[in-house]
């Protein structure tokens, strides 16, 4: 078979076609595996549902000693559902503080809406949001 050009390019032609039909096979195994490794993320007790009684609540240092510093509040989208934000912006990484409708960064002026979302520059960001889950009144995070 392989005596000849011919045979040689059947015989090409050949593995090259097994390696292409069996190419989806692969990848999704290796995807599946990748899937299932993936870790659960730790939550941690920021905070109680009655700490936002008068609106959005800021935490410092809320997963331990020199970690990020979140602002909670309630989703403007969803009312049954809670925000945690990083208060770091984005362009210098200065603490952003609640003004009654948005955040605003004290350093240069950047606004993002209470969702987290930038309406200002010059960061050209959103804030960064964690995931939120209440159990039996407390406040848990997902560590990043």
């Amino acid at each position: 078979m392989l005596n000849n050009r011919r045979g040689f390019l059947q015989w090409l032609a050949l593995g090259f076609g097994s390696v292409a039909g069996l190419w989806p096979a692969f990848t999704q195994r290796r995807s599946a595996r990748v899937i299932a490794q993936t870790p659960e993320p730790e939550f941690v007790k920021v905070a109680t549902v009655e700490d936002l009684a008068d609106g959005p609540f800021k935490v410092e240092n809320a997963f331990g000693d020199n970690t990020p510093t979140l602002w909670l509040s309630g989703d403007p989208e969803d009312p049954d559902s809670l925000l945690a934000l990083d208060a770091a912006c984005p362009h210098a990484g200065c603490d952003v503080n609640w003004r009654g409708e948005n955040y605003v960064c004290p350093c240069h002026g950047s606004a993002f809406a209470a969702d987290g979302s930038r309406t200002r520059g010059p960061a050209n960001a959103d804030l960064t949001a964690y995931e939120v889950k209440v159990e039996d009144g407390e406040i848990l995070v997902a560590k990043a």
